[in-house]
């Protein structure tokens, strides 16, 4: 089914810190996606009209349409950063087929930064619909300054619905969590039987080839594991 295109409103903000920020935009009548597709955000630069891709990082029943992305200096992420609260953009989606696999009962998740965002929008829609599934979230950052939807994932793994673990490559002297990237061994610390559960990989293409290693070294069948490679964040991202 090809993507449809629709006006939105722009409606706000909300930075985080080290460069990274949420955008939120009017959902259209009419516009329904699955947790985990993306859509393409087209603006006017200083370089033209351009379009990129982003993750929803919102769930389906949420109110408005949101993206979180890091803030590179590029063209696009510039007007993005200069659109004037109520201004008019055009928003092409759904896109995709990422997603929790059918009739699954339980899934995994490793991301890092600002590749959180589908896992965000999956996780987000099966606590709003309690739907019971099992969710286990290996979630990398650099440090405590920036951590996407953390407190979230923390307020849902107090209740006992997710599986959190966090880890930080530069941890503060106060940090009580996990440090350093992610790896089998981590996995295996925290998640009975990792093999037994489909996972999500998403993030840039770093983060995906390094946790390409982690997902040979777990002995993760192939055909249980899906990809979401976040291109775009160099000179023209």
């Amino acid at each position: 089914m090809s993507a449809e295109e629709f006006e939105v409103v722009y409606l706000g903000t909300r930075p985080c810190a080290e460069g990274v920020a949420s955008f939120r935009f009017s959902r259209p009548e009419g516009y329904s996606f699955t947790p985990g597709q993306f859509f393409a955000l087209t603006l006017t630069t200083n370089d033209g009209v351009e379009s990129k891709f982003f993750s929803h990082a919102d769930a389906p029943a949420d109110a408005a349409i949101e993206l979180t992305t890091r803030l590179s200096g590029s063209a696009f992420k510039s007007a993005l950063v200069d659109l004037p609260r109520g201004a008019t953009v055009t928003l092409s989606g759904p896109r995709g087929r990422l997603g929790v696999p059918e009739g699954a009962d339980s899934i995994g998740f490793l991301t890092g930064g600002v590749g959180i965002t589908p896992a965000h929008s999956i996780i987000r829609d099966a606590m709003q619909r309690s739907s019971g599934l099992d969710i286990a979230l290996i979630y990398g950052n650099r440090d405590e300054s920036c951590i996407p939807y953390g407190e979230e994932f923390r307020g849902y793994a107090e209740a006992g619905t997710l599986l959190y673990v966090e880890t930080l490559d530069h941890p503060g002297v106060d940090w009580h969590g996990e440090s350093g990237f992610i790896t089998a061994d981590l996995v295996r610390r925290h998640v009975a039987e990792p093999a037994g559960r489909p996972w999500i990989v998403a993030g840039p293409p770093p983060m995906v080839d390094a946790m390409k290693r982690v997902v040979a070294d777990l002995g993760l069948p192939s055909e249980s594991v899906s990809y979401e490679l976040f291109a775009g964040y160099g000179p023209n991202g």
